[in-house]
Order: structure tokens, then C-alpha cells, then sequence
């Protein structure tokens, strides 16, 4: 039995959302060995995020099944009203699973993705707006420099733009720097790293706006819209992270038509899994008011003991690579059981 009526029924306005919304995927089923700084990490995100971004927005975060503690300080972002939508799903749905979630459901007519281990730097939104307002053909506008096509020259989308007089193509030379950095992020091998000195990466550029930019995009972060990512989802997601369905975004917007392209300059970055000083000292520039607390390297953790040290010269060995790569796999299977 009902005792009076709704409040809500009163005329209580709901709530408009921002024109752009940030949508964020965290998976972190525990705080050891690779997972040991990811939730400090998605805090510089945070911090950088609410410094550097210079038009209101809406945050959404999903978590994919993270520990216990992890999900306790989302909640606590949450209640602090860093986050405005949070998520929680108690199983892992999969990258690709996340996202038909996250498309599906954000309301902004702009939506920026990102990796819970991305950076962002200030200009970002200014620059990929940037180019999204030069090439309304645009689905997904990353905002760093796209060195890795994971589609394989198969891409076709931009071909169009070919018999179109108003857009350029030629090859853009990105400095060391910015190579150096991208290849840190990746923690490219050196071998990888050389094939990016000696290859230009294609640009196209809009002559009668003088917006240029790189044809190719990461799907590690991207600005999009709501009508573009509506007709993305539903993606496959059979796995927790799996290349040929991450990549499955990638052939989606392509295979409707709209390009993939990205700034020439990187204006965020890649952070990994690992602190250091370079990187704190980088976040505390960019977000001084806002910025966890300053970093202090966990006592013990770059302790070269002689046990790591003779452990490290077997895992060079590729038949004990393989052995610990087994006993690994075997161990984060365990830790990650379902009940």
C-alpha cells in the first residue's frame, strides 16, 4: 500500500547532461605485481582530466570487475563528486563488452574514451575538436599521433577524401620526441622503436580551414558522437581483452564511412603500468590543485635482490620465458576465479 505521493511527481526537474561526457573503462582485479600502481594511476587520470579539460563535461566510469579494494575508491571518487555516473559490474564483460555498454548508454552529444591509463594534457579537447570541425567525416579523432595501424592497410574510409580538391595528402615526419614518447608508452622493444624512425606517418590536411592531421587513430583514446556511437554497438566480446574484437571498433567505423585520425601532436599520453618521476613531475604541472598525493616509490620495489636478479637472467632464456609465462597465466587465472 502506497502512503501519499511521489515527490519526483512534484515537478522535480531531471537532470541535463553536459554536452560532452568522458567515459572511462577501469579493470583492476588486484593491487599486485602488473596491477601495482594502476589505481594510483587512475587517479593522476582524474586529476588530469579535471584540469586540463575546459568545457563542462560528465564523467563515466565503468568498472569491469575490479577488486574489492579498487571498487571502495571509486565509490569514494563518486561520493566526492569526481565521477557522475558509476558503473559496477561484478564480472569482467570484456573491452569490447564495456564499450556496447558505454555507447549505448551515454547521452552526451560528444564522447571521449580513454584507457584508465591515459594522461591528458592541456588542448586536448581544443585540438580534437579541431580537426573533428575540418573533417565532418571524422568517427573517431584521437588526440596523439597514430603510429600503429591496427587495421592493416585495410582502411578505406579516407580513400574518398582522394577526389575531393580541398584535401592534401602527404607524409608527416613526427620529431624524436614525440617518437621517444610514444614508444615509452608502449614500452616499445628497441627493435619495434627503429621501424618508427624510418617510416612517415600519412597526414591529410583541409586547405581551406589549414587543419592538418594524421590519418589513423588509436582506439586507446578517441573523441567521437553520440550518433556515430550508437551505430558502433553492439561490438563481439567473447574475452577480457581480445585484439581481433578490440579491433572490431575500428572496422565498424571504417566500414561506415568515417575516417580515423589524430593530432600531430600528442596531447596525451600513454602512462602503462609503471610511476616514475618524469611522469609525477609531468602531472603535478599539469593539475597542482588537484593531484593525488606526490608519489613515493614503494619501499622494496626496484630492490634488486639477488634472487630477481638470477630469476631475471632465466626469463631471458626462452624456454624458462615460457615456463613463467605458464606459471603466470596459471596464477591470475586462480586469483581471478569466479565463485
Amino acid at each position: 500500500m502506497r502512503t501519499g505521493a511521489n515527490p519526483a511527481k512534484a515537478g522535480i526537474p531531471a537532470y541535463s547532461h553536459q554536452e560532452l561526457g568522458i567515459a572511462l573503462i577501469v579493470y583492476i582485479p588486484f593491487t599486485e605485481g602488473y596491477f601495482t600502481h594502476s589505481l594510483e594511476l587512475f587517479k593522476y587520470q582524474i586529476a588530469s582530466i579535471r584540469a586540463t579539460t575546459t568545457q563542462p563535461y560528465d564523467l563515466l566510469v565503468f568498472d569491469n570487475g575490479s577488486c574489492a579494494q579498487v571498487v571502495e575508491e571509486l565509490q569514494s571518487l563518486y561520493s566526492q563528486g569526481k565521477i557522475d555516473w558509476l558503473i559496477l559490474s561484478q564480472h569482467n564483460l570484456g573491452k569490447a563488452g564495456a564499450w556496447n555498454w558505454i555507447f549505448s548508454a551515454m547521452p552526451n552529444e560528444l564522447i571521449c574514451y580513454a584507457d584508465s591509463d591515459v594522461l591528458f594534457r592541456t588542448g586536448w579537447l581544443e585540438a580534437s575538436l579541431e580537426i573533428k570541425k575540418a573533417f565532418p567525416e571524422a568517427g573517431m579523432v584521437a588526440a596523439l599521433p597514430n603510429f600503429y595501424d591496427v587495421m592493416d592497410g585495410q582502411s578505406e574510409a579516407h580513400l574518398k577524401l582522394q577526389n575531393d580538391g580541398i584535401y592534401d595528402f602527404d607524409d608527416y615526419w613526427p620529431s624524436r620526441e614525440i617518437i621517444d614518447e610514444y614508444c615509452l608508452g608502449i614500452g616499445a622493444s628497441n627493435e619495434l622503436a627503429a621501424e618508427f624512425y624510418k617510416k612517415p606517418l600519412p597526414a591529410v590536411t583541409n586547405q581551406a580551414r589549414g587543419v592538418r592531421a594524421v590519418i589513423g587513430a588509436s582506439h586507446m583514446q578517441f573523441l567521437t558522437t553520440r550518433q556515430i556511437a550508437r551505430q558502433i554497438v553492439p561490438l563481439s566480446a567473447s574475452k577480457g581483452l581480445l585484439r581481433s574484437e578490440t579491433m572490431g571498433i575500428d572496422y565498424k567505423i571504417d566500414e561506415l564511412g568515417y575516417l580515423h585520425l589524430s593530432t600531430l601532436t600528442p596531447y596525451v599520453f600513454h602512462m602503462g603500468n609503471t610511476l616514475n618521476e618524469r611522469l609525477i613531475g609531468e602531472v603535478e604541472s599539469i593539475a597542482e590543485d588537484s593531484s593525488p598525493t606526490k608519489f613515493t616509490p614503494q619501499k622494496g620495489v626496484h630492490y634488486q635482490t639477488r634472487l630477481h636478479h638470477w630469476l631475471s637472467v632465466l626469463a631471458r632464456r626462452p624456454r624458462f620465458n615460457r615456463l613463467f609465462l605458464r606459471i603466470y597465466n596459471l596464477l591470475f587465472r586462480v586469483l581471478n576465479a569466479e565463485n
